[in-house]
Parts: C-alpha cells; sequence; structure tokens
C-alpha cells in the first residue's frame, strides 16, 4: 500500500543506498546495479498496472540503478508511471498520503548530494516534498534534513560552491516546513528507553527552524 507500508521500509534502504553512493561507482559497483535491476525489475513488472502496491524503496532503488547503469529513460518512464498512479488515486481518494514518488525523488536527490552535486540533488529533494501538506511526514523529513546537514557541512568547509538562487530556494523550503511541520514528530522515543523526547523540541518545524539559521549563518545571508 501507498500508506505506512510505503514508508517503513525507506529508513534502512536510503540508508544503505546513501552509505553506497559517498564514493564514485566503479566497475563492481556498476555490476551491482546490473544485479539489483535482475532482482527489482520483475517485481515491478509483475504489479505494472498497480505499481502503488510495490513498496516504494524497491521503486526507489530500481531507479538509481537505471541511473547508475545510465538507463535514464528506463527511470523516467517509470517514474511517470508512478506520478499517474498517483494523480489518480488522488482524484479517487484525496485525502489519501501517498509517498511513493516523494520517496524515489528523495532517493535520487541523496545519491546526487553524496555525489557531491548538491544543487541538482537539493533541487530534487525540495520538489519530492511538494506539495508539503501531503508528503512531509517523519521519515521523508529525516533524509531530507540529512541532504541539508550535508550542505551546510559542505559550505562551511568551502568545498562547494551554491548559486544564490538555489540558497534561496533552501531558504523557502525550510520556511514552508516550519510552516507545516508543526504537527509532525522527527522521532519517535524507543518503546524501551527511558530518556523522554522534549515534545516541543520534536517537531520538524523546531528542526526546520535550526537548519535555516544554521544555513543563513553559514551563507551570511
Amino acid at each position: 500500500s501507498s500508506g505506512i507500508n510505503a514508508e517503513w521500509p525507506l529508513r534502512p534502504g536510503a540508508h544503505v543506498l546513501f552509505m553506497q553512493y559517498s564514493h564514485p561507482p566503479s566497475i563492481t559497483q556498476e555490476n551491482k546495479y546490473k544485479e539489483a535491476i535482475g532482482f527489482y525489475e520483475p517485481i515491478v513488472k509483475k504489479h505494472y498496472d498497480n505499481i502503488l502496491s510495490v513498496s516504494a524503496i524497491v521503486l526507489a532503488n530500481l531507479c538509481v540503478s537505471y541511473i547508475m547503469t545510465s538507463q535514464n529513460e528506463e527511470a523516467e518512464d517509470l517514474m511517470r508511471k508512478i506520478e499517474k498512479e498517483e494523480e489518480q488515486m488522488g482524484y479517487e481518494d484525496p485525502e489519501r498520503k501517498i509517498y511513493h514518488l516523494c520517496i524515489v525523488n528523495l532517493v535520487i536527490g541523496t545519491l546526487y548530494c553524496a555525489k557531491g552535486n548538491f544543487e541538482f540533488g537539493i533541487t530534487r529533494v525540495i520538489k519530492s516534498m511538494e506539495p508539503y501538506s501531503k508528503k512531509l511526514g517523519m521519515d521523508t523529513w529525516h533524509y531530507a534534513k540529512r541532504c541539508f546537514l550535508g550542505l551546510i557541512e559542505n559550505l562551511a568547509k568551502h568545498m562547494i560552491m551554491v548559486r544564490d538562487v538555489v540558497l534561496q530556494d533552501c531558504i523557502q523550503f525550510l520556511e514552508h516546513a516550519e510552516l507545516y511541520g508543526k504537527n509532525v514528530a522527527c522521532r519517535i522515543a524507543p518503546p524501551l528507553s527511558s530518556a523522554t523526547i522534549h515534545e516541543g523540541k520534536n517537531t520538524v518545524t523546531y528542526e526546520a527552524r535550526l537548519i535555516k539559521g544554521l544555513l543563513l549563518l553559514v551563507c551570511d545571508l
């Protein structure tokens, strides 16, 4: 399904992808992506007429494997298919939150950020979260903020240059996250932990405000 079931595999899956993409792809890695296509493609084709029944991270992994093996057209076709089905579901059930395309774009954005192409990656992350009222959730925010923190760290170390227009888009995104994230928690306390999470600090609004402050400080905006 496209609700909770679509979200739960995101955390470990996207983390594995993020770690893999921290280094430029080698021939061995390219073979791994080809192997991944061989694994994921039959699953997706089997459910192609009901593509939102496929786990979002499976779709994201397949799209990224296509991109990493220079099969961009296949990735775009798959994303168009997901978008079409999400739009159809949106007409049938306007209140339902659907995260599939959002997660695919988040993972692709994370890939480009990890490869050092922050302008393209961050732009993709921002696009993935629109409309905020439907796409901003605990897991989607977790991966979006990691890209922003990576951007800030690289800017602080003077390792990258980012155009002002992209930085302004980042500020605008964080302001939107601040606005729409008042009732979105950032984390859940572990069930066996005695530590308590401060309610006021455990919101996307709080974290978005902090990250915006850091970005403004680093960029001297």
